[in-house]
């Protein structure tokens, strides 16, 4: 009797761990459609063009400030063999390169907003995320499937990541930099 019992939990567990993880990354089919202005609109579809050029995957993206464009870019992987060349990143990179970490660091975090053609792939959620850009829109969005895929991927990861020895090592090295606070360092 124990045995169904558990069986049935067990099924529920799954069920629901399931049903998070396909829909998960959906949640913005709940809320209105954002606009932007046909201005960024065309931006937007010139970047993912020039993309196109080097035959990189025609995306383009721009980091708006208060509605004003402050950094764009597109695709440049193959273009520049750099595996981080993803239009987000460049726009994010392109925005701080123009006004300095410090300002970036320093801009209210409600009125940025970062605009891409294609929904971002979990390296680039990675660098919004830490960077602390709240607001994300995009024309196209990946597919419950593709998703999936990289849910698996992430919990493979998670399994099989290990810490090896030499912490105080990387905290001697953190207390060398110049901006280092005397507590544990923080990224941003």
């Amino acid at each position: 009797m124990k045995s169904k019992g558990l069986k049935k939990i067990v099924f529920i567990f799954l069920f629901v761990f399931f049903v998070i993880i396909v829909f998960q990354t959906r949640i913005f089919q709940l809320k209105p459609k954002a606009n932007i202005t046909k201005l960024q609109d065309k931006e937007l579809i010139e970047l993912a063009s020039k993309a196109l050029e080097s035959k990189d995957v025609p995306v383009g993206a721009i980091l708006l400030y208060s509605n004003s464009i402050i950094g764009s870019g597109y695709n440049t992987v193959r273009r520049d063999t750099n595996i981080s060349g993803h239009a987000e990143i460049n726009a994010i990179n392109d925005a701080v390169k123009k006004i300095g970490m410090e300002q970036f660091k320093a801009l209210d975090r409600d009125k940025l907003i970062l605009v891409s053609t294609f929904e971002p792939c979990e390296m680039c959620k990675g660098a919004i995320l830490h960077y602390d850009i709240r607001k994300t829109y995009f024309m196209k969005d990946k597919s419950p499937m593709h998703w999936n895929k990289k849910q698996l991927k992430f919990l493979r990861y998670e399994w099989y990541k290990r810490k090896i020895r030499g912490e105080q090592k990387q905290d001697s090295l953190f207390q060398l930099h110049p901006e280092y606070p005397g507590r544990k360092y923080e990224y941003f």
